[in-house]
């Protein structure tokens, strides 16, 4: 599987009797949520629809290999520095399930505040 620029990198993984060590990249600009509320959650439409088109790509990227993240929201992306340029890293796939071409996933996971309301009324 190739990297997509918008999923974190996982550089290595080692460990010894007690532990495993995760190594990623580096991300030095915080959650997505830090980064809007330091530009006070107001940035230009421009830079909106840039962000969002490089977080869509990602999930695209995820769900061609069967990948649901089932937790995505401003806390679990990350942003590879405090520059208007950086690029959102989709982080944290604790609750991610791999799905099968033809299998359905209805279980409600995900953060209850940012639950859907058909998703609560299930």
């Amino acid at each position: 599987m190739s990297q997509h620029p918008n999923i974190i990198r996982l550089l290595d993984i080692f460990e010894n009797h007690k532990y495993f060590y995760i190594v990623i990249e580096l991300l030095e600009g915080g959650d997505l949520f830090d980064y809007l509320r330091e530009r006070q959650f107001k940035i230009s439409e421009d830079r909106a629809r840039s962000l969002f088109e490089q977080l869509a790509t990602g999930v695209y990227y995820l769900h061609n290999y069967g990948i649901m993240h089932r937790d995505l929201k401003l806390e679990n992306i990350m942003m590879t520095n405090n520059e208007e340029n950086s690029v959102p890293k989709i982080v944290d796939f604790g609750l991610s399930k791999i799905v099968g071409p033809k299998e359905v996933s209805k279980d409600p996971f995900g953060t209850l505040g940012y639950a859907a309301p058909e998703v609560l009324s299930h």
